[in-house]
């Protein structure tokens, strides 16, 4: 059985902004996670424990495009 997943995630030009994390299990079981903005306070890296014990087919930030983001191409990561 799988851990779940811990998702690491980088404010790469200073502008800080909440987080909202989408993401789907290998079971197609689907959730969002929303992160105050204050979790940058003194930080650019932040690790979150995505609720789940499953193995995690894809993760997306601000799905939504919510957000500005200079490149929303770097916000999406899916398993081989």
């Amino acid at each position: 059985a799988s851990e779940g997943a811990v998702v690491t995630i980088d404010n790469l030009k200073q502008m800080a902004m909440p987080v909202i994390i989408s993401y789907e299990s290998k079971s197609g079981i689907k959730g969002i996670l929303r992160l105050p903005v204050e979790v940058w306070n003194n930080t650019n890296t932040w690790k979150v424990k995505l609720p789940t014990t499953e193995e995690v087919k894809w993760v997306e930030l601000d799905a939504e495009r919510v957000f500005p983001d200079i490149d929303f191409g770097n916000n999406v990561w899916k398993a081989n």
